[in-house]
Parts: C-alpha cells; structure tokens; sequence
C-alpha cells in the first residue's frame, strides 16, 4: 500500500504541484484582498468622518458669531444656536477621540476605526488638529456654561476661533486628503493583487492545462497502445474470447477466430442463449442459462460449479469440416469471472474446438474397448476345439492369399479385368470367411471382415469399379492376417508348442461341421430382439468327403443366418400370429442316394414374399418396371441369389443385408455341381434343400442365371 501511494505521488506530482500553486496564489490572493478592502473601508470612514470633522469646525465658529451678535444686541444667546455650537463642538471631539483611539464617532457608523491604519502623516496631523482644538474646546465649553453669563467667555471662544481657524481648517483639510490618499493607496494596491493574481492564476491554469493535456496525450497513447495490444491478442489467439454480461449480452470486444470456430457470425450485443439455440439441444441451452445464472451469483464459488458446466466439450449440431462435408464437432466452453468488488460484472468466455482433443478420447476408450475385446475374444478361443479353429486360420490364410494373388494379378493386368466382378467374388469370400468367424466366435476376425464388407458394398454399389479403388482391400486383408496370426501365436503360447496339449477331445465330422452354429444363432436372434430353437440333425455328413463338409458348412451358414435375419419373426409378432414366441430352425442332413447328400434348412417364419422380393429389385435401381413385370414369380424369386439383391426392410448390419449371401450360396453349389431347391409359404416356412455329390468336385458351371434343370422351386 505504502509503495502504491508512493508511485501515485510520483506519477502525479506535476499536477499536485500545480494544484498546490492554485491554492497558494488563490490564499494570497484573498488574504491580500481582505486586506486592502479594510484598508480602503477604513479610509472611507476617516474620510466621511474628516470631512464631517471639517464641517462642523466652521459650523462652530458661525454658531459663537450668532450667540455674539444676540449678546450685543442685549438678547440673551438662541436655544438653537447654544445647540448647534454643542452638538457640532462635541462632533469634533468625538471626530479627534476616534482618530485617536480608535472606535466610532458616531452611532450611526457601522465600521470601527482602526488607528493603526493611518499613515504617519494622518497621526501627525491628526496630533496637531488635537492640539490646537483642546484649548478652543475649553473656551466653548466655557462660553456654553449656563452660569456663566459673562460675554468676556463668548468673546474668548470667538477671538481663540478667529485667530486659529484658518490652521484648523486647514489641517482639517489636509486629514482628508491624507483619508483619501490612503483609500486610493489601498484601491491601487487592491488593483495590482488582483491582476497580478488573476495573472498568476492564468499562468497556473495554462501550466496545470498543459500537463494534464501532455498527460492526456500520453493516456490517450498508452490507451491505444493497450488498444493495440489487446487487437494483437484477439486477433492471434487460436480460442475463441469474449465477454458476456449477467443479461447474457455478447461484448464489444471478441477474438476474430471466434466466428470460425463457431462457424456462424458473432456480433457484440448478441445475445448468448439465442446464438446457442440453434446449436446444442433445449436441454442444454436452459441448463446452460442456469449455469451463467450461478456464476454470475454471489453464494456460489466458481471452482466448484465448474463441473456442473454444460456447455463442456458440447456436441454442436450442423458442425462440418469447412468445405460444406458434415462432420461431427464438439465445442469447450469455459467460463470465468470478472469481479469489480464483490460483485461479478462480466464472465470471461473461452471457447475452443474440443474435436480432436474428443475424437482422441473416444479413440483411447475404443482402444481399450477393442483390447478388451480382444482380450474376451482370445479368452472366448480357449472354450473353443483349438483343431476347429486352427482349421479356420488356415483356411482363413489360403482364401486371403488368394484375394491377395486375384488383386495382385489383376493389377498386373493393367486392363481387361471385370473388376466389379472380382469384388463380387471377394465379397463372397470374405463374407463366407465372417460367417464361420461368427460361428465359431471369433469377433476379432468377424469385426474385420464385417469392415472389409462395407467398403465391398460401397464398391458394389457404386456400379463402376477401377483398378485404383483394390488398393484399399489390400490393407483390409493385412487387418485380417495379423489377426488370423495374432490367434495362431495365441494359441502356440497357450499350448507350449505341444500339439498333443491341443489335441480336441474326439468328435465327429458333423459335430465340428456345425461348432458354434447354436451360439451364433442365439447370438443373431438376441441382436434383432428374436428367440429361436435350432434342431440340428446331422449324422449323415459323417460320411462327406472333406471337400464337401467344407462346402455344406458354408453353405449352412449361410442359409442358418438367413434364417434367423430374414425367415424367423421378432418375437411379439410371432405370438401376435399366433405361433410360438421361439422360431423353430432345423438343419438336417440325409443320403440322397446316387452318391449324394442332402442338407436341408427350414424355418417357420414368414416365408419368401413374392411381393417383397419385387419391391427389393425395384429399389435396387437394376431393374425397370416393364422388366419385373415381365418376371414370372419365379424368376422373381431366383433374383435373391444375384450378389446385391436383399429383402431385409431395414439398414444392413453385420449379419443381414447385404445381398451377398445367397450369392455365396449359389456360387457353392454351383461349383460342387450340386442342385438346391427352395420351397417356401408366405407366413409359413421356407426351407432350401442343398444336394452334393460325394465324389471330387466338378468344375464349376457357368455364371450366368441359374438354369431350370438344378433349381426347384416350389410354393
């Protein structure tokens, strides 16, 4: 405090100087006024009191003349003459007592006379009009005695009056003169203080003038200096700043990035609730009211309402990346007091672009998740027969490394390659590969390949696919093999390199062609709010060949997942049906004679709508409408085995959707020269029936639409 002030006396000395100056010259100023105005008012006293004086020293000796004459005229003095010689003597001696001592002389006088006021002249001569009036006061005093009547008295008062009134008289005038040199000395003085004050004065006032101008110069610099300063920082500060009053009125002042990052203009006295409004949802906009509302009370303190902000790392709706793309955004807003006193007068807001700093979270907590997962994922391989999926890992391997070989000789080509068939045929393979995943609960690989799927379909879908867009599938099938090899070195460590450690307890070939089908139909049906019952019955198979299990495991699985996505109800409407709540599936195997097997796969559900299937292809934008009408119904119906066709009524998920697995089917049995048959009921059931010879494979037919001659339909 004490070097405060010290620095307030430094910084203001000029001008407490130049104040004090004021006050002084302003003090003598009046104290010399005061002064001479007695001076002058004393003057004027002794000069009307002189000049009175005067007059009745002549009045005197006119008024012993009178009583003279009455004397010799042998009457005796007049009353009035005996008072006028009276009134005016005592006139004079009160005139000569005044100037004297001091006091008044008349009644009627409203100032005192100071003595010590006169000049030395006025002492001498007012010392010589005492002199030479005491004796003629003694002579009229005689002369007034009523016992006296001797004339002699009159007669000396006279010849006393005669033989010195012309001294008298001019003594007289000279005290007057000096009573008027002295009010005009003190007039002129009065004169010359007040100019040369008023001089003083507007000298001081020019130099007080001029260093409060040179001080408001220097203000006005170090103001916009400030100005300036406070421009550069709002100008290159990343975060958007601002203040906001208790009405929630935006300030004059504002970083010139705020606009930007919040992507709409800012003007000052906006309001904040309204510029919000249309970007965070009601909620937030009133609980953010709310929140301004504590802050700016005085009971609440700041730090620990801060969690309570909720405008913190906001979603804001309409965000984009600049260029018109949607993107989502997230904004921080922090919010500060400015308090004058106790009160808080503004709120000091900080915004800033909490994007990156979100997405990096969500992306550490996906991390983790994804860790966990993988973590479950290789814990859930331990329940699983480790020979079961060793086999999938290496077929996992042989069906990437050729998709590797198709993409690597196709970009070798440099031409002449059907690539949208190519991804067709890759969308086969991966989708067959995510099933078994699936079966076998490998969520790693099924989350891969589900990925690999949807930038398949994106590639499908667009119609028009070039030798650049392969490059990306190469990158999901690096996902996929250091997944596959992640769980193969899993399962190395867990069984010490020991095969007989691994050795699967024995089962048969159906057993493990059909591992983990219950689980992944339960899993599915649990997923689209269904509940299904799987009967599977499958002992024939124990007979296939090794070739044809691989086939009928995926062609299974296939037909098992559409079953429980397409065929089998949601449960409520089931019952609403009047059915079981739980659909039924069964997977049943036979000989079908002639070396060949059959497997079959039914469910209760809705059945195959003609209708529906229509709709699909007509939505599909492949066909025209004169095109469908001119399908039979069971053309119609075989389109659901062309990749892209799919009557699911909703967004495709993992398991169902993206028209490709009955694509997959075809394309199996196709190439195992099998035959399938479809019968169905709408409402009822639907139930495909899949025959493959025991012998080697054929070669693979053509392509092309299925023919009459290995289809059934029946309705």
């Amino acid at each position: 405090m004490r070097a405060e002030s010290g620095n307030i006396w430094k910084r203001h000395f000029t001008l407490i100087l130049a104040v004090g100056l004021f006050l002084v010259i302003a003090g003598g100023l009046i104290a010399l006024s005061r002064l001479h105005a007695a001076t002058i008012a004393q003057g004027a006293v002794a000069r009307d009191v002189a000049g009175r004086e005067r007059s009745s020293s002549q009045i005197v000796l006119r008024a012993l003349l009178e009583m003279d004459a009455d004397a010799r005229e042998g009457r005796p003095a007049s009353k009035e003459s005996r008072e006028t010689l009276d009134t005016h003597a005592k006139r004079v001696s009160d005139a000569i007592a005044m100037f004297a001592r001091g006091g008044r002389a008349d009644p009627a006088q409203t100032l005192d006379f100071d003595p010590r006021r006169e000049t030395a002249t006025m002492a001498d001569t007012g010392a010589q009009i005492a002199k030479l009036w005491a004796p003629y006061q003694q002579r009229i005093q005689a002369a007034l005695a009523p016992a006296s009547a001797d004339p002699a008295a009159l007669r000396e008062a006279i010849a006393y009056g005669r033989g010195n009134n012309e001294r008298l008289f001019q003594l007289l005038n000279d005290f007057v003169a000096e009573t008027q040199q002295m009010t005009e000395g003190a007039t002129r003085r009065l004169t010359l203080v007040q100019n040369v004050g008023a001089l003083l004065i507007f000298f001081n006032f020019l130099f007080t003038a001029l260093v409060a101008f040179r001080r408001l110069i220097a203000g006005d610099r170090v103001v916009a200096k400030s100005h300036k300063q406070t421009d550069d920082i709002l100008a290159t500060v990343k975060e958007g700043l601002f203040l906001v009053t208790g009405d929630f009125v935006i300030g004059a002042q504002m970083s010139h990035s705020l606009p930007q990052i919040l992507q709409r203009p800012v003007e000052p006295g906006m309001n904040l609730i309204e510029l919000m409004r249309p970007m965070v949802n009601a909620a937030t906009l009133e609980a953010t009211r709310d929140y301004l509302g504590l802050l700016f009370g005085k009971r609440v303190k700041e730090n620990l309402v801060a969690s309570l902000n909720p405008l913190s790392e906001v979603p804001i709706a309409g965000g984009s990346d600049g260029r018109g793309q949607a993107l989502p955004r997230y904004l921080n807003f922090q919010f500060n007091r400015v308090q004058e006193g106790e009160g808080t007068v503004h709120l000091l807001v900080t915004v800033s672009d909490a994007t990156e700093r979100v997405r990096l979270t969500q992306e550490v907590a996906a991390a983790k998740t994804r860790t966990r997962e993988e973590m479950e994922s290789l814990l859930r391989v331990l329940s699983r027969d480790s020979a079961e999926v060793r086999f999938f890992l290496h077929r996992i391997g042989v069906v990437l490394e050729r998709i590797n070989d198709d993409l690597r000789q196709a970009a070798g080509r440099r031409g002449g390659t059907d690539y949208l068939e190519l991804v067709n045929a890759i969308f086969r393979d991966v989708h067959s590969l995510k099933s078994e995943a699936a079966a076998l609960n490998l969520e790693m690989l099924e989350a891969l390949a589900h990925n690999f799927e949807v930038d398949l379909i994106g590639l499908r879908d667009r119609g028009e696919v070039e030798g650049a867009d392969m490059v990306k599938m190469t990158v999901h099938l690096d996902d996929m093999f250091e997944c596959a090899t992640t769980i193969r070195e899993f399962l190395d460590r867990i069984g010490g390199g020991n095969e007989s450690a691994r050795a699967p307890a024995q089962a048969t070939p159906a057993q493990r062609l059909v591992e983990g089908w219950s689980g992944l139909a339960e899993r599915i049906a649990r997923d689209q709010g269904k509940r299904v019952a799987l009967q599977l019955q499958l002992d024939a198979l124990d007979r296939a060949p090794a070739e044809t299990l691989n086939a009928m495991r995926a062609i299974g699985l296939q037909l098992l997942r559409n079953a429980v996505s397409h065929g089998i109800e949601p449960a409520a409407e089931r019952e609403s049906l009047g059915k079981p709540g739980a659909g039924a599936i069964s997977v049943r195997s036979s000989d079908a004679g002639s070396r060949q097997i059959e497997l079959s796969v039914r469910d209760d559900g809705r059945g195959i709508d003609v209708a529906r299937v229509r709709a699909a292809l007509a939505a599909s934008g492949r066909y025209a409408p004169e095109q469908l009408d001119a399908l039979s119904d069971r053309d119609a119906i075989m389109k659901i085995f062309e990749p892209g066709v799919s009557t699911a009524s909703g967004a495709s998920d993992r398991d169902a959707g993206h028209g490709v697995g009955m694509d997959l089917v075809m394309k199996q049995v196709r190439a195992m020269a099998g035959t399938i048959s479809l019968s169905t009921k709408v409402g009822a059931y639907t139930e495909f029936r899949i025959r493959l010879p025991m012998a080697e494979a054929k070669p693979a037919a053509p392509a092309t639409a299925a023919d009459g001659g290995d289809f059934q339909l029946t309705f």
